[in-house]
């Protein structure tokens, strides 16, 4: 990759959206102004790839999931901007990275008013927006009228009684499945079989484990149920033709080294986008997307101009095409990163409250990670004083290593220090990480100072660095810069 070229791409491309990629991707304006589409957008709290029945993962049944794969456009590359709910949702809403966010780019912040959301954009090209459950969060909505997915409605049948008569409408619903906490044995009890669930390599495999990964299955199953009722309501409206739906997670599952890394666990998605005779379905589509590229995706299709402030860019082109696999070329990778999870989880000298800046870039072959501060600890900082019994690991997230979430995977690992899983997930690391993903898909193994793939390093390094660059993040040349405020 030539970073001079990504650099003249990163320009034009928002240009080359506003007036579509292709043919089919410059929608007729009077078929739009006639009948413009309505949006779903299904966002799941902590789900990952690749649980899903359809992805063969075994153990877990989702059957809406499955369906709006079969019936629309399967995304096998799809990653969050940022594996922490508040800036991954903020980047989604905003059609930006979120280190150009300001305060929502870490946890528990706010959007600040200045930059435009997807659904207020829409509003005021005349759609009805509304959100049920969680939106952007958690945090604040500091200058809003109401949350920045939306007005809340108690469900989506409010939603759909509640709008005028022929008005297209765009709504987020937002599940709070599968964030823990579980009820322990739940998914076992629920008629998931600990035995059929693979346990990644990264992680222990153990009763304990299996166990929590099938709690975490039965969560991930309750989310599928509630999407099953929404897309049953759209056909009981008549709508679901008409309608964009869109299936995915906000982040990586909460497990440790995952959720708040920049790991493919942490970032990247299952998603499908299903549009009635709009888009030939029963596809597989390879190309890179971000969902940061969603606002956007959602502005064209509905036939309004794109804000020049989004750095994201439509996916449109790539819905609207009749083919399969790698579709667009210049979608031959994408860009994850992440500040700060918890806050007051980590210090770094008398500082206290500090992040762990990351940025990384996923290509087919290859991710590369860039830690900023390795001499932080990546997951928090360990427990102060004596060691923490197993149940308080297991209920209280904040007796150590705060960027995980509290469960009993997290608590078997913090009570068994010896085992290699425990340094993967807690240790220190590099500030360089490169991972081949054709040999080594859980990331594995650390290639980064091996010579064979000092050349790829270096490229990779300089791609990052110049869209990095390129988009305006103040991590480039200040690396603490992003660390949350005290509060």
């Amino acid at each position: 990759m030539n970073s001079k070229l990504i650099i003249t791409w990163l320009v034009l491309a928002p240009l080359a959206a506003l007036h579509g990629a292709g043919d089919r991707s410059s929608l007729d304006a009077a078929e739009h102004q006639a009948k413009k589409p309505n949006i779903l957008f299904l966002l799941a709290d902590d789900w990952a790839w690749p649980h899903a029945s359809c992805l063969g993962a075994p153990g877990i049944q989702t059957p809406t999931f499955d369906r709006l794969a079969r019936e629309g456009v399967l995304f096998r590359n799809a990653h969050v901007a940022a594996p922490s709910c508040s800036p991954s949702r903020a980047a989604i809403l905003t059609g930006q990275w979120h280190w150009r966010l300001e305060d929502a780019v870490n946890l528990n912040a706010f959007i600040p008013e200045k930059f435009a959301v997807y659904p207020d954009v829409l509003e005021s090209a005349g759609y009805f927006i509304g959100l049920t459950g969680k939106g952007y969060g958690p945090g604040t909505n500091e200058g809003r009228s109401h949350n920045a997915a939306g007005p809340d409605f108690k469900t989506f049948d409010a939603f759909l009684a509640a709008r005028p008569k022929g008005k297209p409408f765009c709504f987020w619903f937002g599940s709070h499945f599968p964030h823990r906490a579980y009820q322990k044995g739940s998914g076992v009890k629920h008629g998931i079989d600990p035995a059929k669930v693979v346990v990644p390599p990264y992680l222990p495999d153990n009763e304990t484990v299996r166990s929590d990964i099938c709690d975490y299955y039965d969560a991930s199953q309750s989310f599928d149920h509630q999407c099953a009722e929404a897309i049953a309501a759209l056909e009981k409206a008549g709508e679901l033709e008409n309608t964009l739906v869109v299936m995915t997670g906000d982040n990586g599952w909460p497990f440790p080294r995952c959720k708040a890394t920049c790991y493919d666990t942490g970032t990247h998605q299952p998603m499908a986008v299903r549009w009635g005779a709009r888009v030939k379905g029963g596809r597989s589509v390879e190309d890179f997307v971000s969902l940061a590229d969603l606002a956007p995706t959602f502005l064209e299709a509905a036939g309004v101009p794109v804000p020049s402030a989004m750095t994201a860019r439509s996916f449109l082109n790539v819905l609207l095409s009749d083919k399969s696999g790698q579709i667009d070329p210049t979608r031959d990778h994408v860009l994850t990163g992440m500040e700060c999870h918890v806050r007051g989880g980590r210090s770094d000298g008398v500082q206290r409250g500090v992040g762990y800046p990351m940025r990384s870039i996923i290509t087919a072959k290859f991710h590369y990670i860039r830690n900023f501060h390795p001499n932080r600890w990546p997951a928090g900082d360990p427990p102060l004083g004596s060691m923490p019994t197993f149940d308080e690991i297991a209920r209280n997230t904040h007796v150590a290593y705060m960027d995980v979430d509290a469960g009993p995977t997290k608590a078997w690992l913090v009570t068994h220090p010896d085992d290699a899983a425990f340094h993967r997930a807690f240790g220190k690391r590099p500030s360089c990480e490169l991972f081949d993903l054709r040999n080594d898909p859980f990331e594995m193994k650390n290639m980064a100072e091996d010579p064979v793939c000092a050349a790829i390093v270096k490229e990779l390094d300089a791609t990052l660095m110049a869209e990095l660059k390129a988009t305006g993040d103040p991590l480039v040349s200040q690396p603490s810069v992003l660390d949350p405020t005290p509060k």
